[in-house]
């Protein structure tokens, strides 16, 4: 009778083993197949896979809602965004950054620990022209030390 129990008590130890693997290696891949931990260049293309330049403002915003990793939008209808890579020169030679469209919406997606000790910020921003058509994304991070 020990021995019966003893070999159903492994059999039963053996599945659940079994299970929390499998349930660890689909966690992985997640995490792995997250489009938010690509590097900005590569994530901006896969962002303009699903938003191509052209596409309407509510149809954008639409998008970003479906794709909930991407982080809510805020919308401003009155303004365009400030490009942080691209500059302009005043008359008076001080440099400013230049304002995509007259409309934008922006996102902020959230922080990704990255490994082992930085974390990285990721915003999203995406400028319209007057008509509400999209004209410009931009993908910017930031990385930081992990504190806690």
């Amino acid at each position: 009778m020990y021995r019966k129990f003893m070999l159903h008590r492994r059999q039963v130890l053996l599945v659940l083993v079994i299970i929390v693997g499998i349930l660890l290696v689909r966690h992985l891949i997640s995490i792995i197949n997250n489009p938010m931990r690509l590097p900005a260049p590569m994530l901006r293309a896969h962002i303009l896979r699903h938003t191509p330049i052209g596409m309407c403002m509510e149809e954008v915003i639409e998008i970003i809602e479906i794709n909930e990793r991407w982080g809510s939008p805020i919308t401003n209808r009155s303004n365009g965004f400030l490009h942080p890579s691209r500059f302009v020169d005043g008359d008076d030679g001080s440099v400013s950054p230049v304002v995509v469209g007259v409309q934008s919406v922006q996102t902020r997606v959230g922080i990704y620990n990255m490994m082992p000790f930085h974390r990285r910020n990721i915003r999203i921003q995406w400028g319209f022209d007057e008509n509400g058509k999209l004209i410009e994304v931009y993908v910017g991070s930031t990385f930081s030390p992990r504190l806690s």
